[in-house]
Order: structure tokens, then sequence, then C-alpha cells
């Protein structure tokens, strides 16, 4: 589950550079709904203002928790060299944090693959 998690993590950091003629396949691959439509939508309004992603996430898993209807994992994830930038003028909007404490709950698919359902930013710190 944290690899999976991880792996969420990774394709979102690149969602909006995907093609769009294949985005929904390629992050249905680590996501599922209702995560997967709000990651579109968010893309769709992103590009509509020229606000693209830029940087990498360090992922650090805390917990996994097994539940009755999948898992929850819990994360202080450092996100400090990421945010957000006008993809026009290349100027840095949003910066990340040091420390960000994040919880992503996933369920396992027909084929047995973990994907995120829904990822919560909890606030800085952890």
């Amino acid at each position: 589950m944290a690899t999976a998690y991880a792996k969420f993590v990774a394709m979102l950091e690149r969602a909006d550079s995907l093609p769009a003629e294949s985005r929904r396949q390629q992050l249905a691959t680590v996501m599922a709904d209702p995560q997967l439509s709000r990651v579109l939508q968010r893309i769709d309004a992103m590009k509509k203002h020229h606000i693209a992603t830029y940087g990498h996430i360090i992922v650090h898993v805390k917990s996994v928790q097994l539940t009755a209807s999948g898992a929850t994992v819990h994360d202080c994830q450092d996100s400090r060299d990421s945010g957000l930038l006008n993809s026009v003028t290349q100027k840095k909007l949003i910066r990340g944090v040091r420390q960000g404490s994040k919880k992503a709950l996933l369920v396992k698919d027909a084929y047995g693959q973990w994907r995120v359902s829904k990822s919560i930013a909890i606030g800085e710190g952890c």
C-alpha cells in the first residue's frame, strides 16, 4: 500500500503534463474515483489559468492501516522543492512545505491493485 501511494504521488507530480488523450487512462493506474475525477477537473482548471506543477515531492509514509473498505496511509511529505507556477512566465506561484501531513484512502480493485480513492491535506507539520 505504501508503494501504491508513492506511485500515486509520483504520478501527481506530472499529471498535468501527461498527454490529454491518455491522461485519464494513465492516472487510473494509480487512482480511483472520486480522486481521479477531482484530479482531472483540477488539471482542466489549472490549464485554463496557465498554471502548471513543478518539482518533486518526497514521500515519508508514517503509517498504513487496513480498514474494512481498504487502507489508510499517513504521510509526512517534503514538498518544499515543488509547487505551482505560471506556465507562460514560469514564475513560481505556490511553493510546498518541508513537512506536510497527508492522509490517503486506498481501495483494492478487482485485480488486486491498490489505488488512491481520496487524498486529504491535513496541514503543515507532522
